[in-house]
């Protein structure tokens, strides 16, 4: 299944300078001095004929109640408007509007505003999935893990400036902990607030922090967005129960924290709402691909296994996706068209051993291999519906992986593939753990370990590419040069070719 990889570095003074529609320099945007949307536009889950469009009123600007008048165009210069209306915002969603775009026409391009007392919002522009039977190419994003204060999201700029059909966000759009506390603050981007978020209100001013990011404002302005929370909208290593960064006895009840945290992940990103109020969903373009967003944090995620012990690693109480949603996941699968099926998945699916490199961490407790009996549900689903055209697409570890997913012994395709994307900025193994030679450790031990793993980088940020069509699928991990200062050169990537497996229908 894999046609062939590829490989090149960039010359160290060269930089991208794709052409996009929507002014894209982020320290050259042309905001005026004050906008009554200092946190920008946004829009999210295209589907054929509807696509939400967000944006927040500055909190300054705004009343006891107040109304934000939207136009939406095919034109960035909306002659005419196809579509206004006049939306009454209020204080208890933080004078957020999000509007659920119906009635529209699918795979074309829009373009979309806010004003308020006179004054428009900059100018955002999205794209509805293309009808079910094109056959076209797509071309998806991936992203995660961008941490504030270890560095600068240069990723999100230069996927502003590059034609996307969406772009994936796997979770930790934010990070919850207190300033210093998770971080490299000599490079000066400080959380706010300073102490560890808690409350709805601190939740509220660190999202309010990073949506005033210019780089992040860019991507968003030029993308539909596709997102779901990992755990650091939480807390560390969150489920329904607790979290591995929660003290009761200082921070108080948390399930009181979970919901206030929830609640406020609604207000400001660009996510349709269920009155089930379930997280997990699913996408298609057209014939080309499926996309399944899982919740393995807040949909029934139980605490992890205790040790690593056979008998905690496969208790049967153990859920990371819960019996509702891996039904939910093995039905959709069971019954796909679409050509791939791409499954948005927070944490790593395959195995990954350790144990001769952090032997402390020998199973990853919190990914996939801390719940067995669920894992061996999902291999036993997959092996059934018997398509070898299913990619596992990661975040959360910071670092870049490609598996082949249970490969077989008698030359047959793999189950499935699994792509895990780098950090936009958080920390990765050589940052985190200090002295580590990352190409020594890849080549002598994960390698040797782990022989089903093709492909690691654990020491570069930037972000994965998919281009799709329905013979092939080519997977691009884009590494930038520097997080420590705005830079938009890209230091290297390497692309993955796979070839769409023709199988016999189930």
């Amino acid at each position: 299944m894999i046609e062939g990889c590829q490989e090149s570095a960039f010359p160290a003074n060269s930089s991208t300078n794709y052409l996009s529609v929507i002014p894209t320099a982020a320290r050259a945007a042309s905001l005026p001095e004050y906008t009554p949307f200092p946190y920008g536009v946004a829009s999210g889950d295209p589907l054929p004929d509807a696509v939400i469009i967000w944006t927040m009123l500055d909190s300054l600007a705004a009343r006891t109640d107040s109304s934000i008048v939207w136009q939406l165009s095919r034109s960035p210069e909306f002659t005419p408007p196809l579509r206004s209306d006049t939306i009454t915002v209020t204080a208890a969603h933080h004078y957020r509007l999000k509007e659920d775009v119906r009635g529209l026409q699918p795979g074309t391009a829009y373009y979309y505003r806010f004003g308020h007392r006179g004054k428009w919002s900059r100018t955002g522009r999205t794209r509805t999935a293309p009808a079910r039977e094109f056959r076209g190419q797509v071309r998806l994003g991936v992203v995660s893990c961008n941490a504030l204060e270890w560095g600068y999201f240069n990723a999100f700029e230069v996927m502003a400036q590059e034609p996307f059909d969406a772009i994936i966000h796997l979770g930790d759009y934010i990070y919850e902990y207190a300033s210093g506390a998770y971080g490299d603050t000599t490079i000066g981007r400080l959380h706010y607030p300073r102490h560890e978020v808690v409350t709805a209100r601190d939740y509220h001013q660190r999202y309010a922090q990073y949506r005033r990011d210019p780089q992040l404002q860019l991507a968003h302005a030029n993308h539909p967005f596709i997102c779901v929370w990992d755990d650091h909208e939480v807390a560390n290593n969150s489920h329904t129960k607790g979290a591995e960064n929660h003290n009761p006895e200082l921070e108080g009840d948390y399930l009181t924290r979970m919901t206030a945290a929830r609640a406020i992940y609604y207000d400001w990103m660009p996510v349709r709402e269920r009155a089930s109020g379930e997280l997990y969903r699913s996408f298609e373009f057209g014939q080309t691909a499926d996309l399944y967003m899982l919740d393995e944090r807040l949909a029934a995620r139980t605490a992890p296994a205790a040790d690593f012990s056979l008998a905690a690693l496969e208790d049967t109480t153990k859920h990371i996706l819960g019996q509702r949603q891996l039904s939910w996941l093995s039905g959709e699968l069971a019954t796909a068209t679409g050509h791939w099926q791409l499954i948005g998945n927070q944490v790593l699916f395959a195995k990954l051993d350790l144990s001769n490199i952090l032997p402390q961490y020998a199973v990853n407790l919190d990914a996939w291999d801390g719940f067995r009996h669920e894992k061996s549900q999902l291999i036993d689903s997959l092996r059934k519906y018997r398509n070898p055209n299913t990619v596992f697409l990661t975040g959360d570890t910071h670092c870049s992986w490609y598996f082949e997913v249970e490969p077989s012994v008698d030359q047959a395709p793999p189950l499935a593939h699994e792509f895990g994307t780098p950090s936009v900025s958080s920390a990765n193994y050589d940052e985190f753990i200090q002295g580590w030679d990352t190409l020594t450790v890849a080549k002598y031990r994960l390698y040797r370990d782990n022989p089903h793993l093709q492909f690691t980088n654990l020491s570069d940020h930037g972000f994965l590419v998919l281009d799709i069509t329905p013979e092939k699928l080519s997977a691009t991990f884009r590494f930038l040069k520097d997080i420590r200062k705005p830079d938009l050169r890209e230091k290297s990537h390497k692309t993955f070719l796979l070839d769409y497996v023709h199988h016999h229908a189930r």
